[in-house]
């Protein structure tokens, strides 16, 4: 009964269309209260609030965080908890990110999110209110109202559904409908829409996934024969307790496997063709840019996953991948569904770990100055915020430490880091980064100046005498 509720909402509630969003660096009409702000007022009044930020302050910015990394407890966050709030208190984070686990139904998560608010907003340590993101591609496997029989509007029909079934217009409204959700929820930002066109998966050496379980669980255990003799039934038992520890080990493996597994991509994807990709992923942004709150709050959007990584997706969070398509044809088919976001005004760009071969061989898109700088930046026109994959996946972690990730991708071009693996040397990293001139502050500044001018067009940071 949902689901046919749900599909009567979308394809045939109201046409009547309240506005589009539009790129950042021209948001004049982004939204229609009388008070919004436009781009240079927001980039004026951002630049006057980083002349009195410390680094520290900076820094934290530039950091995006799941929820439950900031607590480190068994039990996802499901409320503010004091530990939580110490840690934002401390490290002072650009936003928080919110899953499935996070989220029991809509008084606890609204709830939740009030309270963090009204304590950042109390805090004598935190000036900048933070980015509260979670994740609602409108159906499947990534959509928190799927999970969750409290939350109605969205969560019956995938990306790839919409793809087939649904107009430019229905599109738009549905992108519409998950904003207004996810603002009465007290969310900010959506890690939403996919611009990642259909491709056939590219087959990979499979013994790569095992070197990289291998670097983080230890390698299989072997059985050790006994050194001196001994009796029957002592062997007996030590060849038990050694299938014991090698089921555990195997059964170990098969978890850390599924969960960086990414079988079903595909259907966060709207099409095999770019240009229906580019209509879809371009009306989601405006849709979700026309919902607000009473208060003049407005979605963020952050589309997904540049430079494109359907071919690569399934291993793609466990090991190295490389695309090999020619520049020519991701220009063609691969960078026109991002071009079109970017024109319909995406706050965030996410780039994956996955690289171009024929461009930048080996260096992960999100630790690349070519693929961030050069063709998202320079090529692609996009001047708002780049932010990394998860900093704390396997593809990263068995090849970077924390630091050297995260130095490497701000002096590449991002502007935020998305879950760095351990959250204080990143912090400190960064600073000796600054410190010893491997990163100018400049550099930090201008990332740091680009989520303050968002965040005031936005409205997550609502200028005094509003």
């Amino acid at each position: 009964m949902k689901k046919i509720l749900c599909l009567f909402l979308v394809f045939c509630l109201c046409f009547s269309l309240t506005g589009c969003g539009s790129e950042p660096e021209s948001t004049e009409n982004t939204k229609p209260e009388s008070g919004a702000q436009t781009e240079d007022s927001a980039l004026e009044a951002a630049a006057g609030l980083l002349k009195t930020m410390t680094l520290e302050e900076k820094i934290g910015q530039l950091l995006m965080v799941d929820v439950d990394k900031l607590v480190n407890g068994k039990k996802p966050v499901q409320e503010a908890l004091p530990e939580l709030l110490e840690a934002l208190d401390k490290y002072k984070v650009g936003g928080l990110v919110f899953y499935d686990q996070n989220i029991k139904g809509v008084e606890q998560v609204q709830t939740m999110l009030r309270q963090i608010k009204e304590y950042v907003a109390a805090s004598p340590q935190i000036r900048i209110p933070l980015y509260l993101a979670t994740q609602e591609e409108g159906g499947g496997r990534n959509s928190i109202a799927a999970q969750n029989d409290e939350i109605r509007s969205t969560g019956y029909i995938s990306p790839s559904e919409m793809g087939k079934n649904m107009t430019v217009e229905q599109l738009e409204d549905t992108g519409e409908i998950i904003g207004e959700e996810l603002l009465n929820l007290g969310f900010n930002m959506n890690f939403a829409p996919v611009a990642d066109v259909v491709e056939e998966e590219k087959t990979i050496d499979t013994s790569a996934v095992e070197e990289s379980v291998v670097a983080v669980l230890g390698k299989e255990p072997e059985y050790i024969p006994p050194a001196k003799k001994i009796s029957k039934a002592k062997r007996k038992k030590k060849r038990r307790a050694y299938k014991k520890r090698l089921q555990a080990y195997q059964e170990k493996y098969e978890r850390f496997v599924e969960s960086y597994m990414e079988n079903n991509y595909c259907d966060s994807c709207f099409d095999s063709d770019e240009e229906k990709v580019s209509e879809a992923a371009a009306a989601m942004i405006q849709g979700m840019h026309a919902s607000h709150t009473e208060d003049g709050t407005n979605l963020c959007t952050v589309l997904k996953m540049f430079p494109g990584i359907c071919s690569v997706a399934k291993y793609h969070k466990l090991v190295p991948v490389g695309i090999d398509t020619g520049l020519s044809r991701l220009r063609r088919v691969n960078f026109e569904p991002f071009a079109a976001g970017i024109d319909a005004g995406t706050d965030v760009v996410m780039v994956s770990h996955a690289s171009l071969d024929k461009i930048d061989p080996q260096i992960p898109s999100s630790l690349s100055a070519v693929i961030m700088s050069d063709l998202l930046r320079k090529e692609l026109g996009f001047r708002g915020i780049i932010m990394t994959e998860q900093m704390d996946l396997p593809v990263v972690t068995t090849r970077y430490t924390t630091g050297e990730a995260a130095v490497k991708a701000i002096a590449s071009g991002a502007d935020m880091i998305y879950n760095p693996e351990n959250i204080e040397e990143a912090v400190n990293a960064l600073r000796q980064a600054v410190q010893t001139e491997e990163i100018d502050e400049k550099v930090i500044d201008q990332a740091v100046l680009r989520i303050l001018q968002n965040k005031i067009l936005r409205e997550v940071y609502p200028l005094p005498g509003e």
